[in-house]
């Protein structure tokens, strides 16, 4: 019988510790885009919880993210552009600290981009169904074409 504790062997050959995978959670730990001291804290407490862990959804456009905030600033990670590469090379190690391997979602946002909509900045989603919080009624457009 399989046990929780029991390593997994891939076909290509990466091993993981443990048969568990700790799925990716919201933290909105980012500020601005970048991890913060919060989101390697997070990581840390997290880094012996499963022989897989995954981050939180990374936006991988300015204009496709960050989506559903609690605060100004305190957003999803992102990863769009090299200034984030230091941050999330830490998260990385974070994450791997305890032998474990580590996956970095990635997203585009789209029409739940709110945060962005909330500045006034030019969100990228589908025009064929109506998003209140969206410009587009107003201008017939969703982005600046």
């Amino acid at each position: 019988m399989k046990k929780l504790s029991d390593k997994v062997t891939f076909k290509h050959g990466a091993v993981i510790n443990k048969r568990m995978v700790q799925p990716p959670m919201l933290t909105n730990s980012g500020l601005n885009g970048m991890v913060s001291e919060d989101t390697i804290s997070y990581w840390k407490a997290r880094a012996n919880s499963a022989g897989l862990v995954i981050s939180e959804y990374n936006y991988v456009s300015p204009a496709g993210g960050p989506a559903i905030t609690w605060a100004d600033n305190r957003t999803q990670l992102a990863v769009y552009d090299d200034k984030f590469l230091p941050g999330l090379t830490k998260m990385a190690k974070t994450m791997k600290s305890e032998g474990n391997k580590a996956l970095l979602q990635i997203a585009h946002t789209g029409r739940e981009a709110n945060y962005r909509a909330h500045l006034g900045l030019p969100v990228y989603a589908p025009d064929s169904a109506n998003y209140p919080f969206l410009p587009y009624g107003v201008q017939g457009l969703l982005l600046n074409k």
